[in-house]
């Protein structure tokens, strides 16, 4: 018989804790959390989490909403709702990116080794994020068909090199009126290293007008 709620409804949950104390302690922690926000939530809050084209985004969807996780973690945790919708951002923008590659795919991709990878993201060549412990690169700063990154890529992360890769990479996927209508992005893939693009990078920096 499948265990009941305290209201009475039948619940199965398929999941297993993990054999490692540390990860299971964060998963019942997780779980308790996930519980008191489910039963405080209203159905539009829901509804609007679901609406995520994620599981991660649902879930940020949810902790982004002060009004779902509580005055009372708010206030010990002011920063949750920024964290939450900031981490919403980022899947969406690696969907927007095509998803990342390993250094293994980059590598094979380029037709060169691991450690000429590693040489020239070091270098401010190849836009890399760093997660799981390891780089990743998001797949869009490559002309796959030519097996070459993106002409004039290099030069635009070496002039975002101190804003961060995130930052860097929302720039790239953001349209802009000044490159009419295009991304950065789109717009070294079909025009290079323009005027427009450069006043683009120049007022970023606050070192241009429109």
């Amino acid at each position: 018989m499948a265990p009941r709620s305290k209201r009475g409804f039948a619940t199965t949950i398929d999941f297993t804790l993990s054999a490692d104390p540390l990860r299971a302690a964060f998963q019942r922690r997780s779980l308790e959390a996930l519980s008191r926000i489910t039963s405080q939530a209203s159905n539009e809050s829901l509804a609007d989490a679901l609406a995520a084209s994620t599981d991660v985004g649902a879930l940020a969807r949810v902790l982004g909403d002060a009004e779902v996780v509580g005055s009372a973690v708010a206030q010990l945790e002011p920063l949750a709702p920024l964290i939450a919708r900031n981490a919403e951002h980022r899947v969406e923008l690696m969907k927007a990116a095509g998803g990342v590659l390993t250094v293994e795919e980059v590598g094979a991709l380029l037709g060169i080794t691991r450690q000429a990878v590693d040489k020239r993201r070091r270098a401010g060549a190849l836009l890399a994020l760093r997660q799981a412990g390891d780089w990743r690169y998001p797949r869009c700063q490559f002309a796959e068909p030519s097996h070459e990154v993106v002409v004039g890529l290099p030069r635009l992360l070496r002039a975002f090199a101190e804003a961060g890769p995130w930052a860097t990479l929302d720039f790239l996927l953001a349209a802009d009126a000044t490159l009419d209508g295009k991304t950065p992005l789109e717009a070294l893939r079909t025009e290079g290293w323009t005027e427009s693009l450069d006043r683009l990078v120049r007022i970023e920096h606050g070192d241009g007008f429109g």
